[in-house]
């Protein structure tokens, strides 16, 4: 298992450089039908994020509006104007998320928690499962075509707030990640999904996916061609060091 998680941490860039990272700046865009069936439309487009590595926060310049700024932490959610007057916030957001109102539809603050959250794991792959208290566990491979994926079952700990969950991650012979499969944390038990990662860009070393797509997912791994039920775009990747 460390080897293969060795392998993969390698291939994006190695868990030592990584280590000098303080944050990570990109532009964003992001949508998808499991958006618009929450009355959301196209949440996010060309937005500029940061997130920090050490934990998970996250902020969207000029989101929702113009001259406005969502910010996203584990504990808080909330949305500020640039001379610093709050908008809108939401303590303990995870809890809010998770209940079922907020399964149907989604307000601005949940657009805000579910994106921060899809963000800073997408941005920090692989590396996240390299923290302290993480459990990770090998699993047998999945052949896909031609293609033969080696997968690693995730567990974060509770420091991570996640708005999904059963992470088990694929990589190819060079140990770059091809896809997460994971369960919506407000789609139920019984729904199963893959993140497939499609187009990557070097940038200061680090092999980083800018494509991302999500997909229905079968029993026995195969990705059904629909949708795509989210989707997720990635450019102009920096990473500002420590």
């Amino acid at each position: 298992m460390a080897d293969l998680l060795d392998r993969i941490l390698e291939a994006h860039g190695g868990a030592q450089r990584w280590q000098g990272v303080h944050s990570v700046l990109a532009r964003v865009s992001i949508g998808g039908l499991g958006f618009a069936s929450r009355l959301q439309g196209n949440p996010l487009k060309d937005v500029e994020v940061t997130v920090t590595t050490a934990w998970p926060s996250i902020a969207l310049a000029e989101w929702p509006r113009t001259g406005q700024t969502g910010y996203c932490q584990p504990s808080r959610i909330w949305i500020e104007e640039a001379h610093g007057a709050l908008v809108d916030e939401r303590s303990a957001p995870g809890a809010t998320f998770r209940s079922v109102p907020h399964w149907l539809w989604w307000d601005q603050l949940d657009v805000l928690y579910y994106c921060g959250n899809v963000i800073w794991q997408s941005l920090c792959l692989p590396f996240t499962m390299n923290r302290e208290g993480c459990t990770v566990r090998e699993l047998s491979p999945l052949d896909i075509g031609d293609e033969k994926l080696q997968r690693l079952a995730v567990i974060y700990p509770d420091d991570i707030p996640s708005v999904r969950s059963d992470h088990v991650f694929h990589a190819d012979a060079t140990g770059l990640l091809r896809r997460v499969d994971f369960s919506p944390l407000f789609g139920g038990p019984w729904v199963q999904a893959s993140q497939v990662l499609s187009a990557f860009e070097t940038v200061s070393g680090f092999n980083c996916a800018t494509r991302h797509r999500v997909y229905p997912c079968m029993p026995g791994g195969r990705v059904l061609p629909v949708g795509p039920l989210g989707w997720m775009d990635v450019e102009d990747i920096t990473f500002a060091w420590s």
